[in-house]
C-alpha cells in the first residue's frame, strides 16, 4: 500500500489531507502535525502523529510555513528521506535548498491556490531534474485530488505561477467586489448580488475551457459594435484596467522572487 504522508496540518494541509483520504482510498494517508488541537480536528479522518517516522518510499508532502523547515529537516536521522519522494508547497524554497536539506534529489515543488478547498485547484508542479516519470505521475496523482495540475520544467516559471494560480483567486475576487457592489447599488440583495457575479465568473471559466476558447476570442464575439458589452470594454481600456491587472501581477511575482532570495 502507498504512504503519503502530509507534514502540517494548517488550511491547506488539511484539505489535502482530506482529499487524498476521499480521493485515494486505496492509500494510507498519514498527517503529521504537532498541535495536539489540529490532530484532534482530523481524528477519525486520517491516521494522525505528532512526529514524522520516515520510511522508504514515502510521498512526503511538506505543507508548513517556510521558517518552520529548518527545524523540520534537522530532526530528521541522517539519510532519511534518500528513498523519499517530497512534494513541498513552501512558498519560496527553492528545489536546490530541499534537496541539500533533505538529502535527497527527489523534490518537487508546487503551487495550489485557494481553490483547493472546493476541488478546484489550479496546481502549478515543477518536479527536481533526477525526478523520475513515475515520480512525477505520482506527485501529480495526489494533488489531483484538490484540482487541475499543470507540469512545468523551468523552476523559475513558479514565481509567474504564485502570481496568476497562487495569488488569482484573490486578485479575481477583489475584482469580482466592483460587481457585486454595482449590482448591490443597482437594487439587488446581497445574496443576489454575489449570486449574478458567481454565476458569470463560473460561466466565463466554463467557456474558456471549451476547445479553442480564449479570453479575447470570448470579448470580442460578445461585443457587439456600438453595443453595451463594446462600450464596458472600451471603458476598461480608457483606464487602463488591463495594464494595471499586469501591473499588479508582476508585483505579486517579484515579491514572489525576493521571498525566495
Amino acid at each position: 500500500m502507498e504512504r503519503i504522508v502530509v507534514v502540517g496540518a494548517g488550511h491547506m494541509g488539511s484539505v489535502i489531507a482530506g482529499g487524498l483520504v476521499d480521493g485515494v482510498p486505496q492509500a494510507e494517508v498519514v498527517v503529521v502535525e504537532p498541535s495536539a488541537e489540529r490532530r484532534a480536528s482530523l481524528a477519525g479522518r486520517a491516521e494522525v502523529a505528532a512526529a514524522y517516522d520516515p520510511r522508504p518510499d514515502d510521498l512526503l508532502v511538506l505543507a508548513i510555513p517556510p521558517q518552520a523547515f529548518d527545524s523540520f529537516a534537522e530532526s530528521l536521522p541522517p539519510g532519511a528521506c534518500a528513498q523519499t519522494t517530497v512534494v513541498s508547497i513552501m512558498a519560496g524554497v527553492r528545489l536546490e535548498t530541499l534537496a541539500s536539506a533533505l538529502g535527497t534529489d527527489r523534490v518537487l515543488r508546487a503551487m495550489p491556490n485557494l481553490a483547493a478547498g472546493v476541488g478546484q485547484s489550479m496546481t502549478v508542479l515543477c518536479p527536481g531534474d533526477q525526478v523520475t516519470a513515475g515520480g512525477v505521475d505520482r506527485a501529480r496523482g495526489a494533488l489531483s485530488v484538490i484540482g487541475e495540475v499543470l507540469v512545468v520544467r523551468d523552476e523559475s516559471l513558479l514565481d509567474a505561477a504564485t502570481a496568476v494560480a497562487g495569488s488569482g483567486p484573490a486578485l479575481v475576487a477583489y475584482l469580482a467586489q466592483s460587481f457585486t457592489d454595482f449590482a448591490r447599488g443597482a437594487g439587488f440583495a446581497p445574496a443576489d448580488a454575489l449570486l449574478l457575479t458567481s454565476q458569470v465568473l463560473r460561466g466565463t471559466a466554463a467557456v474558456l475551457s471549451e476547445p479553442g476558447a480564449t479570453p479575447e476570442s470570448l470579448y470580442r464575439q460578445a461585443s457587439t459594435p456600438n453595443g453595451t458589452t463594446a462600450e464596458g470594454i472600451a471603458t476598461l481600456r480608457q483606464h487602463r484596467v488591463g495594464e494595471s491587472l499586469r501591473a499588479a501581477l508582476e508585483a505579486t511575482a517579484e515579491r514572489a522572487r525576493e521571498l525566495a532570495g
